[in-house]
């Protein structure tokens, strides 16, 4: 039985210091997370006003806390490339042949694209160093699939992550080094921020023609598409969910971008209402959500997805008047992995 109490949830304005309390500790390069007073308030108000549909908000802004104290966040962004595209790598693989001299080459290439258009954007998810290790980062994860499931006609019908991509030892990006930083003269973290607010200078100084890496050193085609090693877990657990690799890659650090169809998320396609509760003690731990819009909570707890069995004391933690409680499965159940080994 639980002992703690996890909620899920959207920000609120009284959340701003105990969000600006463990996200200040955000090294650089975390441009999606909020470090500062300013853009935490700026982020939670965004959130609301997407709420509220007012033109130009794009981002909801959501909480993870266990026994009233908040410990995480994590975002979604609603819609990709609106007034500015959305600019990613694209890595295609060329070969050559030739029959006199007797030779053969193969080499890859970076492409400027926007295949992500109207994807809605699953982002900014960061750990207080309290809350790591204790199990909550897949509800702060999970959560934001049962809320667009409950409230599914507000987003598209594509969901992509951008991972962030790998560092040397001394925290340096080769990715960075040896090719956007050639066409994008200013440093790291500037020409990252900068994204945020305005991209029209990405296309206006990346290359629009092909980038072949078997140019560049080696090391850059090693770490394209490569996750930095503290982001591989939350990488993991976006593929567990349903999300598949691709060939696209950020056009700053070449992190790994990952997608799935809204509907094909497992959370998507087996949120099911509960129609009794019972001893569910054993049985595998699924995502409980209620409710939709601000009144939206989730949580984790024991259920029996099949007979749609929930315990009560779990649902009890979210319930929200007479909203229907859903449970769903968290990750991609063990049987199906085996049959596909």
């Amino acid at each position: 039985m639980d002992t703690h109490k996890d909620i899920f949830r959207l920000a609120q304005k009284a959340d701003i210091d105990a969000i600006l309390e463990f996200t200040s500790t955000a090294r650089e390069g975390l441009t999606n997370v909020p470090n500062t007073r300013e853009l935490v308030k700026a982020q939670v108000e965004e959130s609301l006003e997407t709420l509220n549909e007012k033109e130009g908000a794009n981002r909801l802004l959501f909480v993870v806390e266990r026994d009233g104290v908040i410990l995480g966040i994590s975002a979604i962004i609603m819609k990709l490339g609106g007034e500015v595209p959305f600019y990613n790598f694209k890595r295609s693989r060329h070969s050559g042949r030739a029959t006199n001299p007797k030779l053969a080459i193969d080499y890859d290439t970076l492409q400027l694209t926007t295949d992500f258009y109207s994807y809605s954007e699953v982002a900014s998810l960061f750990m207080a160093q309290a809350g790591r290790g204790t199990g909550l980062a897949r509800l702060l994860s999970a959560g934001r699939f049962g809320y667009i499931q409950n409230n599914r006609d507000s987003f598209q019908d594509g969901l992509m992550a951008e991972i962030l991509g790998w560092t040397d030892e001394q925290g340096v990006s080769p990715f960075w080094k040896h090719l956007a930083s050639r066409f994008i003269q200013m440093d790291f973290d500037n020409a990252d921020k900068l994204s945020t607010v305005d991209k029209r200078f990405i296309v206006d100084l990346l290359p629009a023609l092909p980038i072949m890496l078997n140019l560049l050193p080696s090391i850059v085609s090693e770490c394209t598409g490569r996750p930095h090693d503290n982001s591989r877990p939350a990488m993991n657990m976006l593929k567990s969910i349903g999300f598949e690799e691709t060939d696209m890659c950020d056009v700053f650090d070449g992190g790994p971008a990952v997608r799935c169809q809204t509907d094909k998320t497992w959370i998507a396609r087996t949120t099911t209402e509960i129609e009794s509760y019972g001893d569910v003690a054993g049985q595998e731990r699924c995502l409980y959500s209620c409710g939709s819009g601000m009144n939206f909570r989730a949580t984790v707890g024991p259920a029996n997805l099949v007979k749609k069995i929930g315990d009560k004391q779990t649902a009890d933690k979210i319930r929200h008047g007479a909203d229907p409680v859903f449970i769903a499965q968290m990750k991609e159940p063990q049987i199906v992995r085996n049959e596909a080994i």
